[in-house]
Formats: structure tokens, sequence, C-alpha cells
């Protein structure tokens, strides 16, 4: 089978759909199937080039500009004889311009993977976002994406929490849901090449990572320091990441006055995020908003044998075995945060074993091998509905 990803954004941007096409790429691959992934060349300054081989897949990059953040628009017009002699044209969204380009256009049976709802940070740097300008943007973004989507031959999304309560998915009949795989072999490898066994544990560190941005609650997590520095005052936050968000953060913790508990790392190579997880003795995942469809990093975490500590909303919550791998908090909820840290330092054997834990659900339930299958049979049921 010959698929085509149409995707706004894809390396070297780096996210979590750019992640995710990347990797369903390479498992297509692996299962016996050819791929080639069509995007822009955003962000221009990083030069990447306009054709390319990728682990075993083909990288098309149209020219483009950004017309706002986050909405590419091709220079050139993204000609639908590109797509010619595929079988699936699979859409990411959102943006939705490539979609748009190819709905009622195409011979092929349109496979749409919905990541997220557009959804307006409450924060930018720091600073509120008037609520009537984010409900105003949501609302007609929620309209367009319902009117696109009731004409793709399928959707899915990767939770059945956040699909049930999407402003968007709600309203499209027969949305299926497909969790996000992981590769672990790669970071089994740097496991063994650190030489990390259960003893590299510090049962008295907690780790923060990700990008610096106000919908990642990474100030929720500083928060909830002082009560915790109160019951363990040798606890060390490690926070690994850079973004808009950074300047906020370096002050909140100064006026907190817990500068010398916390450990601050930009962006890190594979192998210290590799030893910074694996070394941790929970990961925290603080998320506030719909930004945050599912949570790849969770997945990261317990192939690292950590467990989780992540906020009650729609996506990310559906990933983790609640109590078994890791804990639910309600968003925004510093003191809820800091209590369940606290079991776990008090009691780090625990955590260790909930780590465990994590790792087997990651290598039964979230293996590519198994998660590939699931897309194929979509792409099948698609094809049949164009035969019919």
């Amino acid at each position: 089978m010959k698929i085509s990803m149409l995707v706004p954004y894809f390396y070297p941007h780096t996210g979590g759909t750019e992640k995710y096409v990347k990797d369903l790429s390479v498992a297509l691959i692996r299962a016996g199937h050819e791929v080639t992934v069509i995007s822009t060349n955003l962000p221009a300054e990083k030069n990447a080039p306009a054709e390319e081989m990728m682990q075993g897949f083909k990288v098309i990059r149209l020219p483009a500009t950004n017309l706002f953040s986050y909405l590419p628009v091709t220079k050139k017009k993204f000609d639908l004889k590109m797509l010619e002699g595929f079988d699936i044209v699979h859409c990411h969204v959102p943006s939705f311009g490539f979609l748009r380009e190819v709905l009622n256009k195409v011979p092929q049976p349109v496979v749409v993977t919905y990541h997220c709802d557009i959804t307006v940070s409450e924060k930018y740097y720091g600073i509120p976002v008037p609520g009537f300008f984010v409900r105003s943007l949501e609302k007609s973004a929620n309209v367009m994406a319902r009117m696109q989507l009731k004409h793709a031959d399928i959707v899915y999304n990767t939770t059945k929490t956040y699909a049930e309560t999407s402003p968007v998915l709600k309203y499209i009949k027969n949305v299926r849901h497909i969790p996000i795989g992981i590769f672990h072999d790669h970071i089994d490898e740097m496991q063994k090449k650190l030489g990390l066994t259960e003893k590299d544990k510090n049962p008295k560190q907690l780790l923060w990572l990700g990008r610096m941005a106000g919908n990642k609650g990474c100030d929720y997590m500083v928060k909830a320091m002082p009560a915790i520095l109160a019951k363990f005052p040798d606890t060390k936050l490690v926070i690994c990441g850079d973004g808009e968000e950074k300047a906020h953060i370096n002050g909140l913790i100064d006026k907190l006055g817990i500068r010398k508990s916390i450990e601050m790392y930009g962006m890190v190579t594979f192998d210290v995020l590799v030893k910074l997880f694996y070394s941790s003795l929970v990961y925290v995942f603080p998320s506030i908003n719909r930004l945050e469809a599912f949570g790849i990093v969770q997945l990261e975490s317990f192939v690292n044998y950590t467990p989780v500590i992540a906020s009650d909303i729609p996506g990310p919550n559906a990933v983790m075995d609640v109590g078994t791998t890791g804990f639910l908090v309600p968003k925004q909820n510093s003191e809820a945060i800091a209590e369940k840290c606290i079991e776990l330092l008090a009691n780090p054997q625990k955590a260790i074993e909930m780590g465990k834990a994590g790792r087997k659900l990651v290598e039964t339930k979230y293996d590519w091998s198994n998660i590939v299958k699931k897309v194929l049979e979509l792409y099948d049921e698609g094809l049949a509905k164009k035969k019919a």
C-alpha cells in the first residue's frame, strides 16, 4: 500500500504531531508499506531540504510561511498531482490547510487524524489572555473544523475521553480511537549504554520536562515545591526544557525562594534525556488545556521505569492505569500535585514498583507493532468504502 501523509509541520519543526507522523510512518514501513510525508519547510531558517529520505520514508517540504502562529500557508499552491499513485491520503490536523485542498477532490480515501482542538492558551509569557478573545477564536475554529471533518472518509483521534469532550469530534459520526505508540528499542539501547539500573533511581528527585509554554503547567509544579520541601527539604526538582514561559518560571522560582532546590536544563541530548527520566522518582505532567490531547511524554516516562503524576484532563487521563502506573490530580492544583509527590517521596519503593508497572503497560498496550495494525484496518475500511 502507498500512503501519503499530509502534515502542516514536520522535522526539523518538533512537536507531538511531528513525532507521531514520523513514528507511524516508520511502523508502516516496517509492516511492508510505502510512505511519503508531504509538509512545509517551516521553520524556513532551518534550511531543511525540499526532499529527503528519513528512516525509510520520503519527505517532501513545500515552501511556506506562517500567516499567524501555527497557521502555515504554502507559497506555492499544493498540487493534487502530487498524490497520484497513492492508495491512501492521510491528513493530520490541525491546522486544516492540506485537508481543505483534498476534501472531495481526490479519488483516494481521506483518513484524518484529529490531534487536538484548536485552543488558545490562557496565558502567554505569564500574562493572562482575555477570555472573550479565547472564546471567540475557538468557537469560529470549531465551526470550521466540524464543517470539514464531516466530508472525510474516516476520522480518528487518540483517546475516547478527548473525543467525547471535544467541541468538534462529538458532532462527527463514527469517530474511532487509536492510541499513540512508542518505539522503545533505542531507549533500551541507551539505558544499557549508560549502565542504568534500579540503583540509579534517585528517591529525592522529581522531574518536569517539556516545552516551556503556558499550557504545559510548569508553574503549578513549581508552586507545589514549598509544600513538598516542608516535608522533604532535600527534594530536588529538575526542570528540563525551553520556551516562552522560561523567564516567568525563573521569576516564580526566585519569588518562592526555592532556587537551591531547582536544577534547570535547556534542550538536552538524547542520553541526558534518558538519564533524567530513568533517575527521577516521578515525572510530573501538569498540562492544563486541550492542546494536550494525549501526552506521548507519559509513555517515555513509563519506558524509563518512572511513574507519572498527570493532570486529570481529557486525553492524558486515558493513558495511565490510575493508581498502578501513576496518579491523576485536578488540573491547576498545586496542592494536589504536592500531596501525590509527598506520597511517593515517603515511599520510594512504591514509586519504583509503579514505574515497573508503567514499563509493562508500554510493552503491551502501546507497542507500535500492535497499533499500526489498527491504523491499517482503517485504511482497508476506507478503500472498501470507495469501492462500494
